[in-house]
């Protein structure tokens, strides 16, 4: 029987890649009336981006959890992780014994937490901090030009909320996460 993570966002990015006045400028919209569509578009443009590139752009916190053992060699989704936060491992009643960083590492990569020997236990929840960093000037250059091109795309209504406009693709591409 296969042994499924599952993947939670445990702490959202304090930040957007963009600013609502980089938006605007871009946008050349001058007043604020639609300050809050163009705040929402940021946002939406950001997690369509991190969906594509397989990673997560401002720092933020991730917990994927097994149920009854891990894998050696866990892939870690969202990343590369920036570090490890913890490594828990739940007795059937629940109670939490927290595993000792020495018995762990990440990859060489940063794509993969790597165990010394399979964790077996009721359930086992690995806690990670992924992104590029805290501020928008850590995010690559033309990953914040294809967010802004998808947020004129909406915006002008040349684009719905799902779809990701080609030039926005291609600006993203070298930073997309691939599974081999």
């Amino acid at each position: 029987m296969a042994n499924t993570p599952s993947l939670v966002r445990t702490i959202a990015p304090a930040s957007e890649p963009l600013t609502l006045t980089e938006v605007k400028d871009y946008l050349r919209v001058s007043d604020n009336n639609d300050d809050t569509l163009i705040t929402n578009l940021i946002e939406t443009a950001r997690e369509a981006a991190e969906r594509f590139l397989r990673s997560s752009l401002i720092n933020q916190s991730w917990k994927t959890s097994y149920d009854e053992y891990t894998p050696s060699k866990v892939r870690l989704a969202m990343g590369p992780a920036q570090s490890i936060t913890s490594v828990t491992v739940f007795a059937r009643d629940e109670t939490p014994t927290v595993i000792s960083s020495d018995t762990y590492y990440l990859s060489a990569g940063n794509i993969n937490l790597m165990f010394d020997a399979n964790v077996v236990s009721h359930r086992i929840e690995i806690t990670y901090v992924t992104g590029y960093g805290s501020a928008a000037s850590n995010v690559p250059e033309p990953i914040r030009q294809g967010m802004l091109a998808h947020i004129a795309a909406i915006y002008d209504g040349r684009a719905g909320k799902n779809a990701v406009p080609s030039q926005a693709l291609a600006l993203y591409s070298p930073y997309k996460t691939l599974t081999l």
